[in-house]
């Protein structure tokens, strides 16, 4: 069985093994924040200092730590978080229009129904189970596309177009980028801010600027940092 690890050691070669394995070589120097490490999950090189199941145990310099050149970040405010979060939802409609369309014409004649409904006067009663399908199914559809959409673009490059178009990226606390499991545990968080009626959106207002689901995710926007 092949080990779920593999990083290149200072001499150039790949040294494979365990994540136990991995942290006994952080503590004896051999790995360390620039290390290249190739895991299985994802299949993909990174350094060791944004895997977050190696991030605890690498050496920190004090020297490195207190840098003047060391990049500071700053956690995005309320304005540039909502004009990308307009800008994705955008996306997101776009996207979901095209997933639609070879079953437009049907969903055309739905959508004619459910419009009959919503005009009905005098003692007649809509078809409730109408409208409810109809709402089920956009419902579905929307965050069927928008999962794939959110998780997709934070887990591989910390954050969705819009973000990336305000110059911001969704990180952790420690400034470390999302895996696609954070990515993913952070929708399924963001869906209480929904619940919400969107006041988990308006807690960014607060000192913070973290909105719910970065509270409880553990997660904050940031302002790429520009040379």
């Amino acid at each position: 069985m092949s080990s779920p690890y593999t990083m290149i050691g200072s001499d150039g070669r790949e040294y494979s093994g365990s994540l136990e394995e991995l942290r006994e070589w952080a503590q004896e120097g051999r790995l360390g924040p620039a290390t290249l490490v190739w895991s299985e999950a994802d299949e993909r090189w990174l350094v060791a200092s944004v895997r977050h199941e190696l991030v605890w145990d690498l050496a920190r310099p004090e020297v490195e730590a207190e840098s003047p050149s060391a990049p500071v970040f700053y956690r995005a405010g309320f304005v540039p978080r909502l004009v990308a979060f307009v800008a994705d939802w955008m996306v997101i409609l776009f996207l979901v229009n095209l997933v639609v369309m070879p079953w437009r014409e049907s969903l055309q004649e739905l959508l004619k129904q459910v419009q009959a409904q919503l005009e009905l006067t005098g003692d007649a009663q809509p078809d409730l189970w109408l409208l409810l399908r109809f709402q089920l199914m956009f419902t579905a559809l929307y965050i069927a596309v928008s999962l794939v959409y959110s998780v997709g673009f934070q887990g591989r490059f910390g954050a969705t177009p819009g973000k990336r178009l305000l110059g911001l990226r969704v990180v952790t606390l420690e400034g470390v980028p999302l895996s696609y499991g954070g990515a993913l545990r952070r929708y399924c968080a963001e869906l209480l801010s929904v619940l919400s009626f969107g006041l988990g959106y308006l807690m960014v207002l607060a000192p913070e600027k973290r909105a719910l689901h970065d509270i409880l995710t553990g997660t904050q926007v940031v302002l790429t940092p520009r040379d």
